[in-house]
């Protein structure tokens, strides 16, 4: 009778290992096509650099309110516009920046997706210590293990609707 109880055991906790597997793809392929398509685009396909001007710099004042409305944290984020030519094409970009260190009329050296060249980013701006999967795994895992236990439920609902026909 032992037996059959560890054997039993072990079966839930491969059937849970597998449920985890699948809502872990589910998470990443969520991840990478809704998310951050671009993101993923940029990291992994091919790149070309060209040169770009400003035209526009700004800020935008963002409020966050935490805690119900009691409290209120606002501050600035600074961003600049730059359009570019590739192939002949004018193309026009916006990007997030935190230093000062622009100004309007400067040419700059960007990225670009080469087979979509309307995506593209300032040349250093966002250089990451660790690739794209790195970066993103905890959060993944924490959205996995989540839809793993609704995933349970579901399996276990519909377990008990079929039992029942």
């Amino acid at each position: 009778m032992k037996f059959k109880n560890i054997i039993s055991q072990m079966k839930k906790k491969n059937s849970l290992l597998i449920v985890y597997l699948i809502s872990f793809v589910i998470t990443w392929v969520c991840q990478i096509f809704l998310f951050d398509k671009n993101e993923f685009e940029f990291e992994f396909n091919e790149k070309e650099t060209t040169t770009a001007e400003i035209y526009n710099i700004d800020t935008d004042e963002v409020i966050e309110e935490l805690y119900d409305g009691r409290q209120t944290n606002v501050h600035e984020v600074k961003y600049i516009e730059y359009s570019y030519s590739v192939d002949g094409k004018n193309y026009k970009y916006g990007s997030e920046y935190t230093d000062g260190e622009f100004s309007i009329s400067d040419i700059i050296e960007i990225e670009y997706l080469k087979k979509n060249p309307s995506f593209s980013k300032v040349k250093g701006l966002y250089n990451y210590r660790y690739n794209y999967f790195v970066r993103n795994l905890f959060s993944v895992s924490i959205i996995s293990f989540l839809l793993m236990f609704f995933l349970v439920g579901v399996l276990k609902e519909l377990n008990k609707w079929f039992e029942k026909k």
